[in-house]
């Protein structure tokens, strides 16, 4: 559901190494949800209670997830069961934790880049919100006589004309936040959206790169499992959040089946690069692919840095523009007002 309750990356993150920590030094998975049922916030101490309650009735970790719906990440949910099965939970429990500290870091990182142009922009409203304000409170728009003084040209003048502007901002607001969680969540009209960025020239290589990232991180992940890869694929696939990689999911799966190789297998997609494909080659003939795609996460990080930074600096552009936008409008918007006083003052009584 779309407002379905889900967690946030922080406090996951913080859960993540709290559940490594505890699972490692053996206690049960009992008692630590029913630890887990006393912190966070009120959805996060409900969803802990009923997983407690779960485990109680002689379920499995991994059942007790799928019964919390979608508040936690499907990668989290798949991986879970992969370590109870292997035996290997506090560890996956560990590397959860230091995957999504490093998106979290990622993202702090993109927010903090636009700090100064949303600075900007809320200036550029702001000066806007005052002078439809100050407008109300000019004699001729003081009075129930004389012209009424728009300089904006609007229609928007003093407290009725701010409260109106002020719902128009909110509303907007509204749609931006709307359109980010469809994005987040994987909605169908969103996936289109994201198809067409990575048509942009740049903007789509970044986003590429960032999906690499994500699944060349899980891929080493799962293939550090007994997962069979039927089931490893199509989950790092997934883990990209992006359409153009896991829509292949049943055509790799099929090829994998068939015998073919993971290399020969991702390669008749064509929607990885050489470069990693190579790789990966090298990997599977070496019997060292964990190794190798080790590696192959480690580098993509340092290239989705660059990713991030550019992203933003594309988005801080875009802010930018608004905010130039906001200015030629405001100096016509002047400049006509000045124009129209002085023809109305050089024209005869």
């Amino acid at each position: 559901m779309f407002f379905s309750k889900r967690i946030s990356l922080k406090p996951l993150v913080q859960l993540c190494h709290r559940l490594a920590t505890a699972t490692n030094a053996g206690i049960q998975d009992r008692k630590i949800w029913t630890d887990e049922a006393r912190r966070g916030s009120a959805a996060q101490r409900q969803i802990a209670e009923t997983i407690r309650n779960e485990l109680a009735l002689g379920n499995s970790v991994t059942e007790a997830i799928q019964k919390t719906g979608d508040f936690f990440p499907p990668m989290f949910r798949k991986m879970i069961e992969v370590g109870e099965v292997s035996g290997r939970l506090g560890e996956l429990y560990k590397r959860l934790g230091q995957h999504y500290e490093r998106v979290l870091t990622a993202r702090r990182a993109f927010w903090q880049r636009l700090v100064w142009p949303f600075f900007q922009l809320g200036i550029a409203l702001l000066t806007i919100g005052i002078l439809i304000y100050v407008m109300g409170i000019l004699p001729g728009n003081s009075t129930s006589g004389g012209s009424r003084i728009d300089i904006l040209g609007f229609g928007l003048i003093g407290t009725p004309g701010l409260i109106k502007y002020l719902i128009i901002l909110l509303f907007i607001a509204i749609v931006i936040l709307l359109i980010v969680q469809s994005v987040l969540r994987g909605a169908s009209w969103a996936r289109k959206l994201q198809r067409l960025a990575l048509q942009v020239p740049v903007l789509g290589d970044a986003f590429k790169t960032l999906a690499l990232a994500k699944f060349t991180w899980a891929l080493q992940l799962v293939l550090d499992t007994p997962m069979d890869l039927r089931k490893a694929l199509p989950l790092a696939l997934r883990a990209t959040g992006n359409d153009y990689y896991s829509e292949h999911s049943q055509e790799i799966v099929h090829r994998i089946e068939q015998g073919q190789s993971i290399t020969h297998s991702l390669a008749s997609t064509g929607v990885f690069p050489s470069e990693l494909l190579d790789n990966i080659a090298v990997g599977e003939e070496s019997g060292r692919l964990v190794e190798t795609m080790q590696r192959q996460a480690a580098e993509y990080e340092e290239r989705s840095g660059s990713a991030i930074a550019l992203l933003a600096q594309f988005a801080g552009y875009v802010i930018w523009a608004l905010v130039a936008v906001f200015i030629i409008v405001m100096i016509f918007r002047l400049f006509s007002f000045y124009v129209g006083v002085i023809n109305d003052a050089s024209q005869p009584i």
